[in-house]
């Protein structure tokens, strides 16, 4: 049981590691500053191919060296803690730096004296520590600045999720105490269809559960609780409530958010249709809204548009889980139209958010 927990480790491991071993070519441009310097400056008669291949020798086998101290460090790390959360201090980052970079000087003036005949001497050795200091301090801030914007994202992150968690189960209950004091009427008037809508206010609930579960649902399914809604509403209201689905088939496998669409339509409904003595039709439509984003419409010609105040804990509710998923993006608004109809509606981009 616990060899995948383990393998998902050292995947993670290594791909920290491959991450690393990336910046290993940065090297060779930084050994090659003292090398310019030594051939442009004025009387140099040595041999410029001889300098350039100790220059690179420093560059690449260096940041290896260090690698390699960061790789032996943190798999030891790695086996030690397991799936427990660790965050490696900044000292255990300076002695990978500090260790290679010594080992790594020490290894390539071995190197140079086998492959070049370059003696080694301290008056090389002590620049080209100097160098690496500031080399050290550079990749030392570099990965710093790296950890504290991942530590940064992985907290918003976790608040944008649990913010997000507390608004979605604020709004589950919400609809279900409106469905039970529909049902609850058609009771106490004697309905013979009480049965009926009982039954299918459980089917409703179910999807509306399973729905939930998710950050984003197929556009067919939030339309097809929008509809099973609506006709629960119908028994409520009879005549006075009509609704339209303009929705064509190929454009239900978007993705939206969950319950959004039952949202705004519960709201058309309570704040529209339930205040019109006549009445009214409240309408669902999809259209493209440029820049590969679609616009979602829920309108109804019940009682007019109260104000921005309008819509109570289940706009703002709404408003709220569109800029976790969207940003700015979405573009709600609420407002009423040329015809006098009231419409809330919202951009999204059509995939899925997992």
């Amino acid at each position: 049981a616990t060899i995948e927990p383990m393998r998902d480790e050292w995947r993670t491991y290594w791909s920290h590691m491959l991450y690393f071993l990336r910046l290993w070519p940065l090297g060779i441009p930084i050994s090659l500053i003292p090398f310019a310097i030594d051939v442009a400056r004025p009387g140099f008669q040595g041999n410029v191919l001889l300098r350039l291949g100790i220059s690179l020798s420093y560059g690449l086998i260096i940041p290896l060296v260090v690698w390699c101290w960061y790789a032996a460090v943190f798999a030891v790390i790695t086996r030690a803690h397991g799936s427990r959360p660790f965050t490696p201090p900044m000292s255990l980052h300076l002695l990978c730096m500090t260790g290679g970079m010594v080992s790594g000087i020490a290894l390539t003036m071995l190197f140079n004296r086998a492959a070049f005949g370059v003696a080694m001497r301290m008056i090389y050795f002590v620049p080209a520590l100097l160098f690496g200091c500031l080399v050290t301090a550079f990749f030392t801030f570099y990965v710093a600045h790296r950890q504290a914007k991942e530590e940064a994202l992985e907290l918003r992150a976790a608040a944008a999720e649990a913010r997000y968690l507390a608004l979605e189960h604020q709004m589950r209950p919400h609809f279900l105490f409106n469905a039970l004091n529909s049902l609850a009427e058609l009771i106490e008037t004697g309905q013979e269809r009480a049965a009926g809508v009982a039954h299918t206010l459980s089917d409703l609930y179910r999807q509306i559960l399973a729905n939930s579960k998710v950050k984003t649902a197929s556009l067919g399914s939030e339309l097809e609780i929008a509809r099973r809604y609506l006709e629960l509403e119908q028994v409520r209201f009879g005549r006075r409530l009509a609704f339209e689905i303009d929705v064509d088939d190929g454009a239900r496998s978007l993705y939206v958010p969950s319950l959004v669409v039952q949202t705004l339509v519960e709201n058309a409904v309570k704040h529209g249709i339930s205040r019109s003595l006549d009445g009214g039709r409240v309408t669902v439509e999809l259209s493209e809204d440029g820049g590969d984003l679609y616009r979602l419409a829920v309108s109804n010609t019940g009682a007019s548009f109260g104000g921005e105040g309008e819509g109570g804990s289940g706009l703002a509710n709404t408003r709220a889980r569109l800029d976790l998923l969207y940003g700015d993006r979405h573009g709600f608004t609420l407002g009423t139209d040329a015809e006098g109809r009231t419409v809330a509606s919202f951009r999204f981009t059509g995939e899925r958010i997992d």
